[in-house]
């Protein structure tokens, strides 16, 4: 038995160990043949490299994985480029973390069990580069890493045990090879029987069954009643372990004390101080459930230590040798410990902790013991699992430390967050840790977690404080749910440290025939459904790179994008429920990713290939691939601005590619030009940013990583042809042809993006309603990114290439017999026309854009403004033109497409108005000729045309028709053509709009609706007529109009009383303007002009006035439009009436003061403005005469002293209103006395009378208005004006009811209205 210490020295356990090996039998003709297959391969070197690679890493690290890994790999000698690795392989993933790569070879057996579901377990050995396949009725070995797609495969059939597809597998493992042999031996139990078969060489028994023939060596382990074997660990050279369903340990050894084979089954029982089988049993109560039998590191030659934990948590510590001996050192139960640990992680809170389980454990390493003699500290790496009621699981690696004595403590806990799923009645999860021990791996049934940065044990001090802080790295590899894989057997593959150091050092090569080291720690998996897979980690050598953060959402992109477009690819990108990612941080990963593809900027992308066009299709692949992934909201959705970014870089692509297929045609029609204009501009004005990475063809490296800036070389093209040398008239034709080839580089690339948007808006999420029109617009754009197709410097350079452009052709046009030089100018015809559709495009997509954004500052809205300006003002420009290059059809789709209404009224109008003036000119004798007949059908073709246009477009059409009507004074036409269409878009065009007033009376007229055409005259006479004459025409034809739709209504009487009554009125303001206008013609027959007759006016009419210039002023501009024929205000024509005072006789015989109060009676003005004309008219009436000359009495009769009152304005101008009926009852007006008369000198009193002056003006009114209250008051005060005010009126009063008695003819007493 073992003593509980380890023993030190050169002594070994077991003496027989020595003994040199028995020589295996000769080779077999199966054997020779597989040699033969893989020619490469040196049998004696491969099993010494083999020894030597095992016996470093046992003796250097100490700890290794159950599987032993060897740091060797047999592999193809030929790279394949692209996706296909070193040895056949092919990459599924990858990140700067790992790589998911499925290997070539497959065994049809497999294949066969995935097809038709046959239940295997499988086990992958990297020590031997061999992978083992069990299923309930036989084995399978093959070598996993040849490049052979169906690799030779060893069969070994084994009874069946159990009637049950739920029996338990049989339990095999793979031997080191013999010394004579380069292929390991296999060993397999029998679970239920505990029957043992090995042999030294798996090719050895390929024509014979396992159990048929004594060929090989068997045995049994001694079982209980109702006893399985659960697991067998390879412990060599201390040979292997046992578990069974009961929890005892069984040591098993291979070869006798002389080294030949033999089975030698010793059961392990532990330091409980009890013998025999009570012993084993009382062990193996404390390990029932064993989860995990794991070898630890080499003490000695032929003796290794052993670890075993249970599910509840208990871990015990074995040593054991290949003689059967072995010992129980430890035995502690961390379970407490554990979840005492656990209650501090929040993720944890509020688990059943009775749930809690170890599914798995690895040793990570060893440190010496403080304590002399005392066995080595160990580090543990256990996967641990709470269960929960809906099949999901909490998993957690914890970290721990096992000290001699049977203490322990526990270190780093790490939270699986990427997987969650319970393994139920599968095969529970694997836990790796290969060399060198920088990455975990936990294989579950269908997916694979990777973490990384985990601290082995406590006291481990490899971090700094920050990095301490960070989460480790994780992420999960899984696979797509509709192919049912299932992951059924694993084994890791770890770095040899020592040997990848010789390397370094040069002491032996990393490619002896076909044999590769191990690059990069990992696991190979074997996947139902998906073949061998390696997942492997970049941990060690020059690749390895230090990852101190979770897995990000931007790697998950772009894994997804370059690996999982291909149908055949296993693997799931579309993430986990349990993976969450914030929406900001997958926006920006996701523009970043475009902007790496699209400037080739990407690790995952060719640096080149021979064909730039391949490349640049490739990206366009890369970046569609990109949105669709997006578009499955695996990681959530993103934004439709985000979406319209992602197709802008797309659309720029694109663009690149229609650049180079032009400049890739140009070469083979002209291979002596060169790059030609494309070369001069990238090379003058665009040069790229990067390194030359196309040797010294800068053209090239531009589209390798500058494609982003394409807008930019668009921009530039014409400035590469005004640095072009030979200009001149001389060179036109050169100069056509450059033009032509710089043409071809901006409608090449901007109608391709176009194309590309308005074919990808459904893919990106960006059609139908407010999405992206036909034209590739965006209808509704707030919050978008400005598209680079309308970038402002673009779409100064479109205008400026078209302008050259057509300045190009306009200088060869014309006959020639040169056929390039007719070639060119049909190509620069057809190019204008591009161009011009450019143009519109562009120019209508900026102005959108700026009209609808809502946040930008005050200059975005400003810049939309003048866009659309510039753009409705020139489009006509860059349309109309390609009529005279005989592209008159063009010029129609693209004024139709773009809805230039006018562009296509001028076109369709010039083209009538030349047929009409061709067939004016055309003689008799060609009246019946075959060119006449075709200048009719061409007129009747532009009028259905332009009919058709009217059902087409509808109202806007139709409204720049009758613009252009009106504009071109053909009103004959706008009243009279287009019948079918006069009432539905001529009548509201016309009643619409105040300016064709004028017209829509005669439109209303010619359809018999008078009504509407009086109301227009009576509207057009009052409100906006400027001329006297034409306002009385009006209003005369509109009181005829009014009077025939009376008729037409049969009203009656006093209908049509009422409805004439405004006529009549504003016919008899007209009348006294007329009346006034007559009274001063002499001075218009004396003047030469209008402003002499103003100054002659003022002479005569206004000499009282000189010391009121505000007044005066307002009497020489009223006088003006007076003597102008225009129609006066009825304010002004007041103003008139009451300031002109003739020198000599009185104005309108006396009678202008009564004709004053007469038009604003009848203007019907607001009640203030009344009073306000009111009182100013008697005001200036009262003003008229000098009353201290009239009152002075002295030496006059009172015969003369009424006379002199008779004479004055104010009795004539109440006598006037008294006779003419202007104070009768009910009306608003009545005599006013001198005092009621004044100026109230309130501000507001002027400004009722002059709304829209200024505050100089009614300062100066103001003034010249207080200088009539004082003249008003001198009368008042020195002629006593208010009391002979009261008199005159009496008088008045007396005078008009004489004359109504005499009038009737009889007695009797009249009653007087004051």
């Amino acid at each position: 038995m073992f003593s509980p210490q380890p023993q030190t020295g050169d002594a070994l356990l077991n003496p027989a160990a020595r003994r040199r090996g028995r020589p295996s039998r000769p080779t077999s003709r199966v054997q020779l043949r597989h040699e033969r297959s893989n020619s490469g391969m040196s049998v004696d070197s491969t099993r010494e490299e083999s020894s030597i690679g095992a016996s470093q890493r046992q003796d250097s690290e100490g700890a290794t994985n159950a599987s032993g890994d060897q740091s060797i790999i047999r592999r193809s000698a030929v790279a394949v480029s692209g996706k296909e690795q070193e040895g056949g392989s092919t990459d599924l993933t990858k990140n700067d973390k790992y790589r998911v790569s499925k290997l070539p070879g497959l065994p049809s057996i497999f294949s066969s069990c995935s097809k038709n579901g046959t239940p295997v377990t499988a086990y992958a050995d990297s020590n031997h580069r061999y992978a083992l396949l069990l299923s309930h009725n036989a084995a399978y070995v093959w070598e996993y890493a040849v490049p052979h797609i169906l690799p030779l495969t060893f069969s070994f059939p084994l009874p069946r045990e159990g009637s049950s597809e739920q029996s338990p597998f049989p339990l095999g493992s793979l031997v080191c090879p013999s010394a004579n042999s380069p292929e390991p031996g296999l060993v397999v139990v029998m679970p239920m029987t505990g029957r043992i078969a090995y042999w030294d060489a798996v090719s050895s028994a390929v024509s014979e069954g396992l159990f048929a023939k004594k060929r090989g060596v068997e045995g049994k382990v001694p079982t209980m009643s109702g006893e399985t074997i659960t697991s067998i660990c390879c412990a060599e050279p201390a040979g292997f372990v046992i578990s069974t369903s009961s929890g005892r340990l069984a040591h098993l050894a291979l070869r006798d004390t002389a080294g030949r084979p033999g089975v030698t089954v010793t059961i392990m029982r532990g330091s409980s101080g009890f013998g025999g089988l009570l012993g084993a049993l009382r062990a193996g109560s404390n390990r029932r459930d064993i989860v995990a039998v794991r070898a630890g590191k080499v003490l000695r030659m032929g003796e290794r230590e052993v670890f075993v934990g249970t599910a509840r948590g208990n871990f015990s510590r074995w040593h054991v040798n290949r003689a059967g001996g072995y010992a129980n050192t430890t035995d502690v139960d961390l379970r407490d410990e554990i979840l005492t640990a656990f209650s501090g992680q929040r993720a944890l809170q509020g688990k059943n902790k009775d749930n809690f389980q170890v599914v798995d454990l690895q040793v990570t390493g060893y440190s010496a013991s403080t304590e002399p003699g005392q066995e080595d500290t160990v580090q543990f790496l256990v996967l641990t699992a709470i269960s929960s009621p809906n099949s999901k699981a909490t998993y957690a690696l914890v970290s721990l430390e096992l000290m001699a004595g049977g203490t322990a403590s526990v270190g780093d806990i790490h939270i699986i967050k990427s997987y969650t799923d319970g393994w139920g009645t599968e095969t529970p999860p694997r836990l790796y840790f290969p060399l060198p021990r920088k990455t975990a791996f936990v294989v579950f049934p269908r997916a694979v977690v990777v973490v990384s940065k985990i601290r082995r044990d406590p006291s481990e001090m490899d971090y700094d404080d920050d990095q301490q802080q960070q989460e480790p790295f994780e992420d999960v590899v899984d696979f797509r749910g509709e192919l049912g894989i299932e992951i059924v057997g694993s084994g890791s593959e770890s770095v040899d440290i020592d040997i990848v150091g010789a390397e370094a050092m040069g002491s032996f090569s990393s490619d002896q025939g076909h044999i590769k080291r191990i690059k990069n720690p990992g696991v190979i998996l074997i996947a139902k459904g998906a073949g061998i897979l390696r997942v492997e980690a970049f941990d060690f050598g020059a690749g390895a790179k230090t990852i101190t953060a979770p897995v990000t959402v931007k790697s998950k992109l772009e894994q997804a994008v370059f690996y999982g477009t291909k149908s055949d690819n296993p693997l799931n990108f579309h993430g986990r429920l349990e993976v969450k990612f914030a929406l900001e941080d997958l926006e920006e990963a996701a523009l970043e990713i475009s902007q790496e593809i699209l400037g080739s900027k990407s690790p995952y992308l060719p640096s080149m290939l021979p064909s730039l066009g391949s490349h640049l299709e490739l990206r366009s692949q890369h970046l569609r691939a990109l949105v669709q992934h997006l578009r499955t909201g695996a990681f959530g959705r993103v934004s439709k601005q985000v979406l319209w970014r992602l197709l802008q870089d797309a659309e720029k692509c694109e663009a690149a590619r229609a650049v180079w297929d032009m400049r890739n045609e140009h070469l083979r029609e002209d291979p002596e030009n060169g790059d030609g204009v494309l070369g001069a501009v990238i090379s003058h004005y665009v040069p790229t940013e990067d390194t030359d990475v196309t040797g010294n063809d800068p053209v090239r490296t531009w589209f390798q990583r500058d494609v982003v800036h394409i807008g930019k070389l668009l921009r530039h093209v014409k400035k590469s042809l005004a640095s072009m040398p030979d200009k001149g008239k001389k060179n036109q034709l050169i100069l056509a042809v450059s033009d032509s080839e710089a043409n071809d580089i901006i409608i090449g690339a901007l109608e391709r993006a176009w194309q590309f948007r308005v074919n990808c808006a459904k893919l990106y999420e960006l059609s139908g309603e407010h999405g992206i029109d036909k034209n590739g617009l965006l209808e509704k754009s707030d919050g978008y990114l400005a598209p680079w197709t309308s970038d402002a410097l673009l779409l100064e350079a479109l205008s400026n290439q078209r302008d050259l452009s057509e300045a190009a052709i306009k200088a060869l046009w014309g006959p020639t017999e040169d056929p390039k030089r007719q070639d060119v100018v049909t190509k620069l015809g057809l190019q204008l026309v591009h161009l011009a559709e450019i143009c519109c495009r562009s120019f209508e997509e900026r102005a959108d854009w700026c009209d609808q954004q809502t946040v930008a500052g005050d200059d975005i809205p400003q810049e939309g403004r003048n866009v659309r300006e510039r753009y409705v003002h020139s489009r006509g420009g860059w349309i109309k033109p390609l009529v005279k290059y005989g592209l008159i059809e063009h010029a129609y789709g693209i004024a139709e497409d773009y809805q230039d209404y006018r562009t296509l009224v001028e076109i369709c109008s010039e083209e009538l108005l030349k047929t009409e003036v061709s067939l004016i000119e055309s003689t008799p004798a060609q009246q019946n000729s075959e060119t006449v007949n075709e200048l009719k059908e061409k007129k009747a073709e532009v009028g259905k045309r332009l009919e058709g246009y009217f059902e087409r477009f509808g109202e806007p059409f139709a409204i720049e028709m009758y613009e252009y009507l009106v504009e071109n004074g053909k009103l004959q036409t706008l009243l009279n053509g287009f019948e079918s269409w006069r009432e539905q878009y001529l009548t509201p065009f016309l009643r619409g709009n105040p300016k064709y007033a004028k017209l829509s009376w005669i439109h209303d007229v010619s359809l018999g609706d008078y009504s509407t055409a009086a109301n227009t005259l009576f509207s057009i006479a009052t409100k906006s007529e400027g001329v006297l004459l034409n306002q009385r025409i009006e209003l005369s034809i509109g009181k005829l109009a009014k009077l025939a739709a009376l008729e037409n209504a049969s009203a009656s009487e006093i209908d049509v009383a009422e409805e004439i009554e405004a006529y009549d009125i504003r016919l008899e303001i007209v009348k006294i303007q007329q009346r006034l206008h007559s009274v001063v013609k002499h001075i218009t027959h004396n003047a030469i002009d209008v402003d002499a007759a103003v100054q002659l006016a003022t002479d005569e009419y206004a000499r009282k006035l000189k010391k009121l210039p505000a007044l005066r002023d307002l009497f020489r501009t009223s006088f003006r439009q007076l003597v102008s024929g225009r129609a006066l205000a009825t304010e002004d024509l007041v103003e008139l009436l009451t300031l002109m005072e003739p020198s000599e006789g009185e104005l309108m015989d006396g009678e202008s003061f009564y004709w004053a109060l007469r038009v604003i009676g009848l203007a019907g003005l607001p009640r203030a403005e009344i009073e306000n004309a009111e009182k100013t008219i008697w005001r200036r009436c009262f003003l008229r005469d000098d009353w201290t000359q009239i009152v002075s009495t002295r030496n006059r009769t009172d015969e003369d002293v009424t006379d002199l009152a008779r004479k004055t304005s104010v009795y004539t101008t109440i006598l006037l209103c008294y006779q003419n009926g202007l104070f009768t009852q009910g009306s608003p007006f009545k005599p006013q006395s001198p005092e009621e008369t004044l100026f109230s000198e309130d501000p507001g009193e002027i400004r009722i009378r002059f709304p829209e002056a200024d505050e100089r003006l009614l300062e100066a009114l103001a003034i010249d208005l207080y200088e009539e209250n004082r003249g008003l008051r001198r009368h008042i005060t020195k002629a006593d004006l208010q009391n002979w005010f009261t008199g005159m009126l009496a008088q008045i009063k007396e005078e008009v009811a004489a004359r109504t008695v005499e009038a009737e003819g009889g007695d009797g007493d009249v009653e007087m209205d004051v």
